[in-house]
């Protein structure tokens, strides 16, 4: 029978050294479209459950008894005063927290999770808190509870080799020649000379799946969702948008977003009202931009520059009279 005990100074640095220490979750913006595919149940006998397959980036409901975590209950003026959390991390990477406010109230709790992409070890741990400083966990003694997640069948086998292309050139049947390719690890900008002279504008990026891109394949639509998410600024909502599928490239197939597509500074007449974008003045006065950021998914699966990261880009243009009004007073 696993139990709980209260967590002294030694049991925390303990327990930081293993990476349990939470970080908050970024970009769940697509989580909603996840499908659920199992059920964890942490039941009051100290059970631990699973029903169903735990998939990588596919969603998983926790089931939790506060029983088990039965420390540091207490009230203040008529209302609970402790609360339990849930945290999780795959392949001992950073840990992510999961229903932080589950006070008091009705128990088992129900909370749902979207796994990372990654197939591997996953792990989990949950602790409750009072107002007074108490602290216990519910965590196999410090060892975390275990389980396994299979990797989704439908995931590409790779996705990468991302790049920007804003030139005059073109290269086969007007395409973006390979020499004018730059990572898109790196910011780049998309401005007024981009609008008026380049003949291409692109992001591009490469998948491969196994027996699905490394040959000519006329369903290639309808096994690879492919998606543009993005944003304009730093915070709330992705937006989404499919993107289209350019060529093969070898075993790859490369898919290409237009940027004018996703302009949200055009010229005069094609903008008539202000962007749905926050803006900023140069120091000069002369020139407005916006922040994009934003990432790929593939069948659900991520294309980010790192486990939450996002991609970014600017848009640039002179400070039109229109303009001038849509920036912040």
């Amino acid at each position: 029978m696993n139990k709980t005990t209260f967590v002294t100074a030694a049991m925390l640095t303990t327990l930081a050294a293993m990476g349990c220490a939470p970080v908050e979750m970024e970009g769940q913006g697509s989580a909603a479209e996840r499908i659920e595919s199992a059920t964890i149940t942490f039941g009051a006998d100290w059970s631990q459950r699973v029903a169903g397959s735990l998939v990588a980036g596919r969603q998983v409901r926790v089931v939790f008894d506060a029983a088990r975590l039965p420390q540091c209950r207490g009230e203040t003026n008529g209302q609970q005063a402790w609360a339990i959390g849930g945290f999780f991390r795959v392949n001992g990477g950073a840990a992510q927290s999961f229903s932080p406010t589950l006070i008091g109230g009705a128990s088992p709790y129900a909370s749902a999770i979207t796994l990372p992409s990654a197939s591997g070890r996953l792990e989990m741990w949950f602790q409750v808190t009072s107002r007074w400083g108490c602290n216990a966990w519910d965590s196999n003694y410090g060892n975390n509870y275990r389980f396994t997640v299979q990797a989704d069948p439908n995931a590409p086998g790779w996705v990468g080799d991302g790049a920007v292309v804003i030139s005059r050139a073109t290269c086969g049947n007007g395409l973006a020649c390979d020499a004018d390719r730059r990572a898109i690890t790196s910011q780049w900008t998309y401005e007024t000379w981009a609008r008026q002279r380049a003949a291409i504008r692109v992001v591009t990026f490469d998948v491969w799946k196994q027996g699905v891109t490394d040959r000519d394949n006329p369903d290639l639509w309808r096994q690879l969702d492919v998606q543009l998410r993005y944003r304009f600024g730093r915070t709330g909502a992705f937006a989404m948008r499919h993107v289209n599928f350019e060529r093969r490239v070898g075993n790859n197939a490369r898919y290409a977003v237009d940027l004018r597509g996703v302009d949200p500074l055009p010229d005069f007449p094609a903008l008539t009202a202000c962007p749905a974008a926050p803006l900023t003045a140069s120091p000069d006065g002369a020139l407005v931009s916006t922040t994009f950021e934003y990432y790929f998914t593939v069948n659900g699966t991520e294309y980010r520059p790192s486990a939450t990261g996002v991609f970014q880009g600017v848009f640039t243009n002179y400070k039109t009279p229109l303009l001038a009004t849509c920036l912040p007073r």
